[in-house]
């Protein structure tokens, strides 16, 4: 059954999609030319700071329009510091700058063609004399929480980061749920997670320190409070100070971390598999469309990095320098904002042909086919979006997407089709 699950992930339909993503099946199907009428552009928003819509949990179930719990940030319940104003420019020890950027290979380690460039170093890699000093007019309120800085430096947070289990992933769940890895289910939990009551007594809420962005435009430094599993409290204090202290000044205008749900989104939303946020080993940071533009993994990067909010290379780094699994490396779809302790196996492709394979004169499943026909439309391929059949209007359409990315136009939806289509509509719909 998961394998059907994770087969369908992409192809199937979407939740929490904007307005005009829905489909209609009540309406007329007709071919338009693109050229006439223009294709869709990703929406980007580029000012996050008032309050993020985000999917929540009611029974096991995602629902829309739910508040987060008030310990986590959710950009309303951001304070700024009002008399505080951001350096000029912040050491530049911890990351090397646009002009040393370099793509991230599979094992998570930058590289530029003939030689490695390290992006970035934790702190108990750095000598005292190496270790970032707290910016300039920092309050002392957010500069205390810098346990990785020379001014703040937490032996023993830092040695309680280095201590957690990195070796492998069994190893990783055997200390957080007492069992090797398997992937658990909203009927079939481990017992330290059994209710959410009880999930939630192995969490510790605590603050860390971030930078939001004004009306103005300005980088401010705060604080906000996060709930995670208190056995990787020291690992995420560690994490969000080396955030601060990074050169670009990250902003942050969300930040989740323990919820007790199940996972879901397109392709899952039957499926009962426990997040790993109910664990209290995930995190998610600035959802929006904004950051979830990469798709397929890797390859396929589609972030919008003029977006302040986007998560930028060095923030994956400061994660991965931990021990963390980046949600951009999921193989069968991508989730940026989000990060887990776990390792990334439980979503996987089983085949080397993760998406249903649509022919034309062939039946076909018809959710894959009003989720294919909605994205033609939103790119302008089609005026209508209703039909549950890959009939002859929605092959054309399709043969005409092919014909203008350089593919064969054979009206075979294959991964090679699947791949642009995807990727040009940017639809994401995981909650992970």
């Amino acid at each position: 059954m998961l394998s059907v699950l994770v087969a369908l992930v992409l192809a199937c339909g979407t939740i929490g999609t904007r307005a005009e993503d829905v489909i209609n099946i009540d309406a007329a199907t007709d071919l338009i030319d693109p050229a006439a009428e223009g294709t869709v552009e990703p929406e980007v928003q580029t000012d996050r700071v008032g309050t993020v819509e985000v999917p929540n949990v009611d029974n096991g179930d995602i629902v829309d329009d739910a508040e987060a719990p008030p310990e986590d940030i959710k950009g309303d319940n951001i304070v700024v510091t009002e008399d505080t104003e951001p350096e000029e420019k912040l050491p530049t020890d911890r990351g090397l700058g646009e002009e040393n950027d370099a793509l991230l290979t599979a094992g998570g380690e930058a590289a530029v063609e003939e030689e490695t460039v390290q992006r970035f170093r934790p702190v108990y890699e750095l000598s005292e004399e190496e270790r970032p000093e707290v910016p300039a007019d920092v309050p002392e309120k957010v500069a205390k929480l810098l346990v990785t800085s020379k001014d703040h430096y937490d032996a023993d947070v830092v040695g309680g980061a280095q201590s957690i289990p990195l070796e492998s992933n069994d190893a990783r769940y055997d200390y957080i749920t007492g069992s090797p890895y398997k992937v658990y289910t909203m009927t079939d939990k481990p017992e330290w997670y059994r209710t959410e009551g009880i999930a939630h007594g192995r969490m510790s809420t605590f603050d860390v320190p971030y930078w939001v962005i004004d009306k103005n435009g300005e980088r401010k430094a705060t604080t906000g409070s996060i709930t995670i599993n208190a056995l990787l409290a020291d690992s995420v204090k560690c994490i969000f100070s080396d955030i601060f202290l990074l050169e670009e000044q990250f902003p942050i205008n969300y930040l989740k971390g323990f919820i007790y749900r199940k996972v879901g989104g397109a392709g899952l939303v039957n499926s009962p598999i426990l997040s790993a946020h109910s664990f209290g080993v995930a995190i998610d940071i600035n959802n929006g469309d904004y950051d979830n533009d990469l798709y397929l993994g890797k390859g396929n990067d589609l972030r919008d990095k003029s977006n302040p909010y986007c998560i930028s290379d060095d923030v994956v780094d400061v994660f991965k320098a931990y021990g963390w699994n980046w949600g951009g490396e999921f193989d069968i779809c991508s989730d940026t904002m989000h990060f887990q302790y776990f390792g990334l196996e439980f979503l996987q492709y089983d085949s080397d042909e993760p998406f249903p394979v649509l022919e034309p004169g062939k039946d076909a499943d018809a959710k894959i086919v009003e989720n294919l026909r909605s994205r033609l439309k939103k790119l302008g391929y089609l005026k209508k979006a209703s039909g549950k059949k890959y009939d002859d209007t929605l092959v054309t359409a399709v043969k005409q997407f092919q014909r203008e990315n350089d593919l064969v136009p054979d009206g075979i939806v294959d991964y090679e089709t699947w791949v642009p289509i995807i990727n040009q509509t940017h639809d994401m719909s995981y909650v992970f």
